[in-house]
């Protein structure tokens, strides 16, 4: 006969959508942009979105060097922010008057242009720039402890952090496993390309898909997998809480990226415990992950066969029946992780805010 493994705790205490300004037309056809065209996809996807334009001539020109001042522009159109400014910028080469003018000054308020006295709109766009520029502007967490390195990045170079960050997260490249060529200009056919990627990063953020761990410096995935047996534990708790007249629990969906979270951790490090080796209780790692909380308790179970029998488990143990019956509680979140062996180990999250 299976086994089913539980233990309850608790404690008490604490990419932006793109605006609907930007209206999807039918694209041009590029006459330097033919189908087979490596960016193909992404050029006529941006020019069907209004975030890139061609020229009078017909042509994309995929291979020109984007200048700085169109990177804001581009930047700020695939960021769908309002161009309204509070503060005017220092830079003494881009007048009010300048056709960049308003993407350069609000991503200049916003911090992710360095204020002036010179910004140099005309200028090329190198790979080093370009990286920083979507570093702050997508929110890709930069740190010194990356995976990935480039033997033309000096130790003291100015945005090593910012290129090896951006390259563990999968948004750059080198020009050669080795190399990183920080000086080499940007086509409008790669800034397409990699702010593209900087856009499905952030989205991945927003929707729980990705946590940055403080503890580890790196990335870790939390797609949630199981939405079916979330959604079927939601209703069987509610179902339960509405019976004792308590109100039903909402689904949190950082809460349950929390839960998968503790999952996969105890699946990789092979314990089956609410104190963590790594995070710590749980409401240690709700607050080193940013979840502002009132009250906060976790359930755990593993070796179970569905979704009922592990509830009717909780249910028949004091301490995760008085977690899932707390009045206090009004959220949820859940978690599940297969270990080597096939067995799922589940994490139930409570919470008020």
């Amino acid at each position: 006969m299976k086994r089913l493994l539980l233990a309850g705790v608790t404690v008490a205490a604490l990419m932006l959508p793109v605006s609907s300004l930007t209206k999807v037309m039918a694209a041009p056809l590029f006459t330097d942009v033919p189908k087979t065209h490596w960016a193909a996809t992404t050029i006529y996807d941006y020019a069907s979105k209004g975030y890139m334009k061609g020229y009078e001539d017909g042509k994309f020109k995929p291979n020109q060097p984007t200048t700085r001042g169109e990177a804001a522009v581009i930047m700020a159109r695939t960021m769908g922010i309002k161009l309204v400014s509070t503060k005017r910028p220092e830079f003494i080469d881009v007048p009010e008057n300048h056709p960049y003018y308003a993407a350069i000054a609000k991503l200049t308020e916003m911090g992710v242009l360095e204020d002036g006295p010179n910004f140099y709109p005309n200028a090329p766009l190198k790979r080093s720039e370009i990286s920083k520029m979507i570093a702050l502007a997508y929110g890709v967490e930069v740190d010194n402890r990356n995976k990935s390195k480039f033997h033309d990045l000096q130790q003291d170079f100015w945005a090593k952090n910012y290129i090896e960050s951006l390259a563990d997260a999968n948004i750059v490249k080198g020009v050669t496993a080795k190399e990183f060529a920080p000086n080499q200009d940007v086509t409008r056919a790669q800034i397409a390309l990699l702010t593209k990627r900087g856009m499905a990063f952030k989205n991945q953020i927003d929707s729980f898909e990705q946590a940055y761990d403080l503890l580890q410096k790196d990335y870790i995935s939390t797609v949630n997998t199981h939405k079916g047996e979330e959604k079927k534990i939601l209703e069987l708790v509610n179902e339960i809480r509405t019976k004792k007249d308590l109100q039903p629990v909402e689904l949190d969906p950082f809460l349950t990226q929390l839960a998968i979270i503790k999952a996969k951790d105890m699946v990789k490090h092979n314990y089956f415990e609410h104190y963590s080796p790594v995070y710590g209780y749980p409401w240690d790692l709700a607050t080193l992950f940013g979840y502002e909380y009132v009250s906060f308790a976790e359930n755990i179970a593993r070796n179970f066969i569905g979704t009922e029998e592990v509830v009717n488990a909780w249910m028949a143990s004091p301490k995760h029946r008085e977690n899932i019956l707390d009045a206090k509680h009004a959220y949820m979140g859940i978690g599940f992780e297969k270990a080597k062996n096939g067995k799922f180990y589940i994490v139930q999250h409570f919470a008020r805010k």
